[in-house]
């Protein structure tokens, strides 16, 4: 056999040496990550002193604990011990540096026992101190007391209070043509005064199922109602008509005709948009005549494209409307017997301040590609005429534009 020698002119002295203390390093980091333990060294056998003097306060889902610590120099943390009603046996730690401990997470009120041992940084505990705690009932059964369930446009309409501004969730489940129970809707929310919409079901009689449940798995009991949703949809923009513009105002030259608010086209720039320009101090409206008497439950605008949320984007706004066409006819400028229907806030996700379009976060253009989106009160009357007026603009300025409207609702027969 014969053994292939390699050239010497072939090997790279300095090369290798760098090989094998890279290697060498290595090896010894691996083996001090792996060997060497976090923390400090147990240092003694004694076990700390006991905390005294507790005190408890209950609350609602919970109870906070206050006590005197031990005089223990090397005292790490103060551990509490004990079994939720539901089986689920709990550890929670405060720090050596505060006197008390809070333990969260009951549902109804129940008295528990709870072992408060101290812990030392060599890891010996103390004798522990048993206290008694009674939480009182989890807020989320006062929050399932105030739910009010009515039907809406394609759904239901749910209405909540939670003054403490619990993180929670509103479920909302429905019987469908097997008999059996699912889910349609979650509402994820802390607001004092909850508000919430489900949409897109038919308008058929229905039932449902409302429930809360907290961060911590509780649930309440289940609130059951047969509801029929309201019919909903998209008013057809084909009837629709721009009516006369009040005299106070001017077509900007950099827009388009008042038809440009129904051509379908969100995405639109210059001519693409409705450009009025205002020669007084009254705010800017334009009227439109929909074709149709409705009953409106929510509609959508968009704004000029690349100026969302800045320059002439409407940001304060209201939305009126009349039934009676000798209203509607009875001058441009005349406001005699016009009625409010909805006021409406045009809010960016990142902030409150006009920004450039460079300077738009993902959330904001989200927004303003979808629409922006209003809801009308369930006792709004049904119109055929509607005025959209601009009260106020990102830039307070004097004209306002807006590339398209959307409305839906039921239409009168």
């Amino acid at each position: 056999m014969r053994i292939h020698e390699f050239p010497m002119k072939t090997l790279n002295i300095k090369r290798m040496k760098k090989y094998i203390i890279s290697i060498a390093f290595l090896i010894f980091f691996a083996y001090s990550c792996t060997e060497e333990p976090i923390g400090q060294y147990p240092v003694d056998e004694t076990s700390p002193q006991m905390i005294s003097n507790p005190v408890v306060t209950n609350f609602k889902g919970g109870a906070t604990i206050k006590y005197e610590l031990p005089g223990d120099k090397d005292l790490l943390c103060i551990k509490a011990v004990y079994t939720l009603p539901t089986g689920e046996k709990k550890e929670k730690l405060a720090s050596a540096y505060i006197d008390e401990l809070t333990i969260e997470g009951f549902a109804k009120a129940t008295k528990t026992s709870v072992s408060l041992i101290a812990v030392d940084k060599s890891r010996n505990e103390s004798a522990p101190v048993v206290v008694e705690i009674e939480p009182l009932d989890s807020p989320i059964f006062d929050i399932y007391s105030s739910l009010s369930v009515i039907a809406s446009f394609g759904g239901l309409k749910l209405t909540w209070e939670n003054p403490e501004k619990n993180d929670i969730v509103v479920g909302v489940v429905a019987k469908n043509e097997e008999d059996v129970f699912v889910s349609v809707e979650n509402f994820y929310t802390s607001v004092s005064s909850g508000l919430g919409t489900v949409r897109g079901l038919e308008a058929k009689e229905t039932e449902f199922g409302i429930f809360i449940r907290d961060i911590y798995n509780n649930y309440t009991d289940t609130l059951f109602t047969v509801i029929t949703p309201w019919e909903e949809s998209e008013l057809d923009k084909g009837l629709w008509k721009g009516m006369p513009l009040c005299s106070s105002y001017t077509l900007s030259q950099y827009g388009g005709a008042i038809s440009v608010l129904w051509n379908g086209v969100t995405l639109a720039d210059g001519y693409g948009c409705y450009y009025i320009n205002r020669t007084s101090s009254d705010p800017i409206f334009f009227t439109l005549d929909l074709g149709v008497s409705a009953k409106f439950s929510r509609f959508k605008f968009w704004g000029r494209n690349e100026w969302y949320f800045n320059l002439h984007h409407p940001k304060e706004f209201e939305v009126w409307g009349t039934n009676d066409p000798n209203v509607a006819n009875g001058g441009a400028c005349s406001w005699d017997g016009w009625e409010l229907l909805l006021s409406g806030t045009s809010t960016k996700p990142s902030g409150d301040d006009a920004t450039s379009f460079a300077n738009l976060t993902s959330e904001d253009l989200a927004l303003a590609y979808t629409g922006e989106e209003f809801e009308f009160s369930l006792d709004v009357p049904a119109v055929r005429y509607i005025r959209f007026k601009t009260i106020r603009t990102w830039t307070d300025s004097n004209s306002s534009f807006v590339s398209e409207l959307t409305f839906w609702g039921q239409v009168n027969e």
